[in-house]
C-alpha cells in the first residue's frame, strides 16, 4: 500500500463516528448534561489545533509560512464558534480537562514536530472533520433543540472548509513525500486520531 492507502486504514481504524459517545449522540441518547460537559472538554482540542496550525506555519520555509500563518488564524478564530456552541449547550469551555483530554491535546499540539510530521497531523484531522461536524450538526438540529446558525456555527464552517484544508494540506505533503520516512509519518497520524478516540472515551466514561 502506498502512504495514502495506509492513512485511510489507520482513518478508518480511528474513525470516531463509530464512537460510542457519537453514536448516541446521533441516536439522541446524550442527556444535555453530556452534551455540556464535551463541550467543555472539546474546547482543548479546538485550543490545540489552533497551536497545531501555528506551530506548522513557525517551522516552514518563508515560501509556506505566510499560507500557514493564514490557516492558523483561521483556525485561532474558530476557538470563539466553539465557545459559541459550548455556551448554547451549556458548557463551560474552560473546564478542568480530563487526564484522556489532556492526552488528545499532547497528541495534536507537539511543538517538536518537523513540518512534514506536522502537516500529516494535520491532514489526518481535518480530513476527518467534514464528516465528524455534518453528522453532529444534525444530531443537534433533530435531537438536542438547536437550530441551524444558532449555536452550530463551528460545525456549518468546518463541513465546508475542512474539505478545502485536507486538500490543501494533501498537496503540501504530496510534494514532500520522496525520501520520507513514511513509518513515522503514519505514526504521527494514528496518534492524532488515537488522541481524538481517547477524549471520546474520557467523556463517555465520565458519566458512569
Amino acid at each position: 500500500m502506498d502512504f495514502w492507502q495506509r492513512l485511510d486504514v489507520v482513518a478508518d481504524r480511528w474513525n470516531v463516528l463509530s464512537h460510542p459517545f457519537y453514536t448516541r449522540w446521533s441516536e439522541g441518547d446524550l442527556s444535555s448534561d453530556e452534551l455540556a460537559f464535551y463541550s467543555g472538554q472539546y474546547a482543548r482540542a479546538v485550543d490545540a489545533l489552533a497551536a497545531a496550525s501555528r506551530h506548522a506555519a513557525d517551522v516552514a520555509p518563508d515560501d509556506l509560512a505566510e499560507e500557514l500563518r493564514e490557516h492558523a488564524a483561521e483556525e485561532e478564530a474558530h476557538r470563539a464558534l466553539w465557545r459559541g456552541f459550548a455556551e448554547a449547550a451549556g458548557g463551560d469551555a474552560d473546564a478542568d480537562a480530563l487526564p484522556e483530554t489532556l492526552e488528545c491535546v499532547d497528541a495534536w499540539y507537539d511543538d517538536d514536530r518537523d513540518l512534514l510530521p506536522a502537516l500529516v497531523a494535520l491532514y489526518a484531522i481535518e480530513s476527518a472533520q467534514p464528516a465528524i461536524s455534518d453528522t453532529k450538526r444534525a444530531g443537534l438540529i433533530e435531537h438536542y433543540g438547536f437550530s441551524a446558525g444558532n449555536g452550530t456555527e463551528y460545525f456549518d464552517v468546518h463541513v465546508v472548509r475542512d474539505v478545502e484544508h485536507a486538500q490543501h494540506g494533501r498537496e503540501l505533503i504530496e510534494n514532500r513525500l520522496d525520501g520520507a520516512d513514511v513509518d513515522a509519518l503514519i505514526a504521527e497520524a494514528e496518534r492524532v486520531l488515537q488522541g481524538n478516540w481517547k477524549l471520546l472515551d474520557g467523556v463517555e466514561n465520565a458519566r458512569d
